[in-house]
Formats: structure tokens, C-alpha cells, sequence
């Protein structure tokens, strides 16, 4: 067994020659010791590390959403215990759980609009439900403004931090866009198309990181009650579908 600076260290390695565009069957066969006992922390510090390279951000989003192929299957079968829904991450993995709610609502109204394009009623309730999405905008600014300031008080590396809040940006522009796009008389339905399903695409895959990978990492590092004491300024926001009744909490 490796210790931890080496396995990142050969884990980076992997992901240099995954993003040179070696032979991706290869690389996981050579390597499928490591990568078969990769960790949320592993996938975090490696992120962390590639940060403080300072590679482009863009490029570096680019490369981990294609090495993330790779890895989401094995993060997928490591141990998950999902905190309390009583919990303050309990509470954002509710309003997780009813995003994937309205998530699941686009599709069938952007097959039943490119069924019948001229049917306004189709259009009306596309405009709906991407409304609803765009509700989540809030979620974003909970994690970013409150959540993130917190986790980096206790975490010496959280460059993924900084990775995440740039598909936060992402996921906004392209909400904004898509109701840009339905406001119009002509909708180019080629173009909303694939702007949706892009959307859909990278939500689903935010929402999986975060879960399975940054609150697993916060749940080993920040104990429950300062998470739970941050109820008061998320709640000043409020948040997007699930708002949780609480009591008064101070951070310890």
C-alpha cells in the first residue's frame, strides 16, 4: 500500500497521460489497483493539486470532466453514509433530492415541444419548469457564500472549491440563456436542444460530486454542530424548495 503523497502523485500522473489522450482501457488496466481503491479525498486532493498548478481553469474543468468518466464508477461503489435529514447537509441533500425531482420533469416537455413546436401550451410549460430550475440559483449561493467560506476555516487545501463555484457559474448562464432562448418567437430548437441537455448534464453531475465526493469530505473534517450553525445566514437566502424548521444555533 502507497502512502497518500504517492498514490496522488501516480494519480496525477495517470490523469496527465489520460488528458494527452493515451489509451484510457490501457491506463485504468495498468493502474487498476489505484484507481480502483480511489477515494473522495484522492479525487479532492487531486483536484487541490492541479489548482495550485495553476492550469487554466477552463482546462482543468475540461480534463476532469472527462477523467471524472473513470473515476464516477468507482466513487459510485465507495461507502456512503448520507448525514441526518434533521443535519444542515442533511437539509441541502433534500433540496438535492427534489432537484432530481424537476430534473426528471424537462425531458418529457422537450420531447412533447419538439413533437409539437407550434403548441404554446408545450412552450409555456417548458418555460415553468426551467423557472423551477432556475430557483436552485439560491442553493448555489448558500454553498458559495456560506458553506465554502466555512469549509475553507477548516480544510488547508480546498482548491475544488474553486472548481466547483466555475460550473455554479456555468449551470447559471446557462439557465439564463435557455429562458432567453424560450422568450423568442423563433426558438431554434436545434440550438435549445443541445443547450438543455447540457444543462441537465452538468446539474446531475454537480449535484453527484458534491454528494458523494465534497460532503463526504466535510463530514469527515467539520463537526455537525458548526455545519448546523450555518442554518441562520442560509436561511436569510433561503433555500430553494426544502426550508427546514430549526432552533437557534451558534458555532462552536
Amino acid at each position: 500500500m502507497t502512502s497518500t503523497d504517492e498514490r496522488l502523485d501516480i494519480l496525477l500522473e495517470v490523469y496527465y497521460r489520460f488528458s494527452r489522450g493515451e489509451d484510457s482501457q490501457k491506463l485504468v488496466e495498468n493502474n487498476i489497483e489505484l484507481l480502483g481503491n480511489c477515494t473522495p479525498a484522492d479525487v479532492s486532493a487531486l483536484v487541490d493539486r492541479l489548482v495550485s498548478a495553476e492550469i487554466s481553469m477552463d482546462v482543468l474543468k475540461n480534463g476532469i470532466d472527462k477523467f471524472m468518466v473513470i473515476l464516477r464508477p468507482i466513487i459510485e461503489k465507495h461507502p456512503y453514509n448520507p448525514p441526518s435529514s434533521e443535519t444542515y447537509l442533511g437539509c441541502l441533500l433534500e433540496n438535492n433530492r427534489i432537484l432530481d425531482e424537476k430534473l426528471a420533469i424537462i425531458q418529457p416537455l422537450l420531447r412533447r415541444l419538439n413533437e409539437f413546436p407550434e403548441n404554446k401550451t408545450n412552450k409555456d410549460e417548458l418555460i415553468s419548469a426551467i423557472e423551477d430550475l432556475a430557483r436552485f440559483r439560491s442553493y448555489y449561493e448558500i454553498k458559495e457564500s456560506i458553506l465554502f467560506p466555512e469549509i475553507r476555516r477548516h480544510l488547508s487545501q480546498s482548491g475544488c472549491l474553486s472548481l466547483m463555484a466555475l460550473y455554479h457559474d456555468e449551470i447559471k448562464k446557462k439557465l439564463e440563456l435557455a429562458l432567453n432562448l424560450l422568450s423568442t418567437s423563433d426558438l431554434n430548437l436545434a440550438e435549445f436542444n443541445q443547450l438543455t441537455n447540457e444543462l441537465l448534464q452538468i446539474m446531475y453531475e454537480v449535484k453527484f460530486r458534491e454528494e458523494r465526493i465534497l460532503f463526504i469530505i466535510v463530514q469527515d473534517s467539520i463537526s455537525e454542530s458548526v455545519l448546523n450553525s450555518l442554518y441562520n445566514e442560509s436561511l436569510e437566502i433561503g433555500f430553494p424548495y426544502f426550508q427546514p424548521e430549526i432552533k437557534r444555533t451558534t458555532k462552536n
